[in-house]
């Protein structure tokens, strides 16, 4: 991993990206990139609106110096942009490869969480590289205790590799984890073990361990797997194929980023797949 982004608007949330970034940072000997949409009032051509972002600008370059003097062992840059941030993202993650996105997410409910979505659910919606969201202020990040929750078919294989080589950093116990619903989808039971014995090898050197959860939802019954083996760091696959698949697997990763209080990292399945010829992180 050469290259992490953080999308930035200096709130609290945002705060907790940044510290578990620079951790991040620290570990792999990487450049933190911090991304701020700076947005006015007015239309851009207006004077006063003009000088309004300009004054944003200015202060968040104010903040980005005090980020770096804080950590002056970290290589970081600041940017800003007046694009839409989800726009914005992307074409800094394009225009600087970025190798892995991190940002902070107090999640959402009722209505807001399916019409609205927050800009954390959108960048992981969008963008074709990992993200990983953080709930909770990191005062160390120790992902020794991870899952991956999957259906353990071949195109998870890709995402898996790239889940691994985030984690073994931290010499991790990784267990992997297919959820049952009890609905006629659901593959029988000898059918998921047998899957997950191919990933089980992929593990090594790290020990793992290998489980069928039964929940009422694949969202919950990985929340509740997670809580039961006090994991560190939740794993999963977030790739778009077909709007039937984006539906069922999208909602899913979108439902953990705003109800799980651990960290999420979502593997984006276009990304993972051309890893495959990319060196990985």
């Amino acid at each position: 991993m050469k290259s992490i982004l953080v999308p930035t608007d200096f709130s609290n949330c945002a705060r907790q990206a940044e510290q578990a970034a620079v951790q991040l940072a620290e570990r792999f000997g990487a450049r933190l990139h911090l991304l701020h949409q700076v947005s006015s009032s007015g239309r851009a051509e207006e004077e006063a609106a003009y000088q309004e972002a300009l004054q944003r600008e200015k202060n968040a370059e104010v903040l980005f110096r005090d980020l770096q003097a804080a950590h002056p062992g970290v290589d970081m840059e600041g940017h800003c942009s007046r694009e839409k941030l989800s726009k914005a993202v992307a074409d800094y993650v394009k225009k600087k490869g970025i190798d892995l996105v991190v940002m902070g997410s107090h999640g959402v409910s009722g209505k807001s969480e399916y019409f609205i979505g927050s800009n954390t659910q959108r960048i992981v919606r969008t963008i074709h590289r990992p993200v990983l969201v953080i709930k909770e202020p990191p005062a160390r990040l120790q992902f020794d205790r991870v899952i991956f929750a999957s259906s353990f078919n071949q195109s998870e294989r890709e995402p898996f590799l790239r889940f691994k080589e985030f984690v073994k950093h931290f010499l991790p116990e990784i267990h992997l984890v297919a959820i049952h619903t009890s609905s006629l989808f659901d593959p029988p039971y000898v059918v998921s073990k047998e899957a997950m014995e191919e990933f089980k090898a992929l593990c090594a050197p790290f020990t793992c361990h290998t489980h069928v959860y039964r929940d009422f939802t694949i969202e919950h019954g990985i929340r509740s797997f997670a809580n039961d083996v006090d994991a560190r760091l939740i794993g999963i696959s977030n790739y778009e194929r077909h709007p039937l698949k984006r539906m069922l697997v999208g909602s899913n990763v979108e439902a953990l980023i705003n109800h799980a209080q651990i960290p999420v990292l979502s593997i984006d399945y276009e990304e993972a797949e051309r890893a495959q010829t990319d060196p990985i992180l």
